[in-house]
């Protein structure tokens, strides 16, 4: 049985950069039916935005997100496909200012994944460093105490973000959102579930707020579950806490491998707006993924 990702490896580069165009594109061609205004002034850029967030996919799953790197082996071994190959300053000027566009392109792929009666989802969250935990100080992309945090789960100290998101229960990333490493996740489940409604939403114990769950209750029909603490007086039984902890197991895969092929959790990225591109460019790789792997494997095959 074939993972969702074994196709990067698997399979032919020119077809998985072929297949992963063509998608980008016609997604994009959905979005501007028109011709989209890069340039105030002068001719328009003759490498389109569909190559720009093609080659920004290869750069952060194939190379880690060097850019130099990434560029340098395209017009070494891929230059027919990529002919008008931008430099280096330039692209990574083009790929930041595309980070909305490359959201809005996996919103509308999202449309082709999730069934509108589906009406479960899991979230959590992942550790976004910037720079180390006592760099932080001189850190210049983002500065205060609020980004300060620590990963329990590794023992560690964190500076920088963390990333909140949900997915449904076949591990496709719906709603993703940015927060300070030090705000709790309970504060930010509102903010990320706000363009939903009537769903079920399987959390773990630090989503964990009755302000939370009444106010998604009321205004958006969203019922937030998560097991309580032992020391509450009312307890779940053992059967409850077992099924949702094997619900929960779906979205702790997604992160992993966001974590593990697309290197989610080491964006290397000097400014916001460049973390943001970045972070939008990994998750939609691995949602293109569902789409990508049924083409590309049987082609293998």
């Amino acid at each position: 049985m074939n993972g969702l990702t074994d196709y990067i490896t698997e399979c032919a580069w020119e077809d998985v950069f072929t297949t992963w165009y063509v998608w980008i594109d016609d997604l994009y061609q959905q979005l501007y039916p028109q011709p989209r205004a890069v340039r105030e002034r002068g001719p328009q850029p003759s490498f389109s935005d569909s190559e720009t967030i093609t080659v920004a996919l290869i750069c952060d799953t194939y190379f880690g997100g060097n850019e130099e790197l990434t560029l340098s082996f395209l017009r070494q071994h891929y230059k027919a496909m990529f002919p008008k190959l931008l430099e280096d300053s330039r692209f990574n000027r083009r790929r930041r200012d595309l980070g909305l566009v490359t959201e809005e392109i996996r919103r509308r792929l999202n449309a082709l994944l999730i069934s509108e009666t589906d009406e479960l989802r899991l979230v959590d969250t992942a550790p976004i460093p910037v720079c180390t935990y006592m760099r932080g100080p001189r850190c210049r992309t983002i500065q205060g105490a609020e980004y300060c945090g620590v990963i329990p789960s590794k023992r560690a100290k964190l500076f920088g973000f963390r990333l909140h998101l949900t997915t449904t229960f076949d591990m496709v990333v719906q709603d993703w959102t940015l927060a300070p490493a030090s705000f709790r996740e309970a504060t930010v489940v509102e903010s990320l579930l706000v363009e939903r409604r009537a769903l079920t939403v399987a959390a773990d114990q630090g989503y964990l707020s009755r302000r939370a769950q009444e106010w998604l209750a009321q205004s958006r029909d969203i019922k937030l579950l998560a097991a309580p603490l032992r020391t509450h007086r009312a307890q779940w039984s053992k059967t409850s806490r077992k099924l949702l902890n094997q619900v929960r197991r779906r979205i702790e895969t997604a992160l992993s491998v966001l974590a593990t092929v697309f290197n989610l959790e080491h964006p290397a990225s000097r400014s916001s707006s460049g973390l943001v591109a970045r972070i939008a460019t990994r998750i939609l790789a691995y949602n293109l993924s569902f789409v990508a792997a049924r083409s590309l494997i049987p082609m293998k095959n």
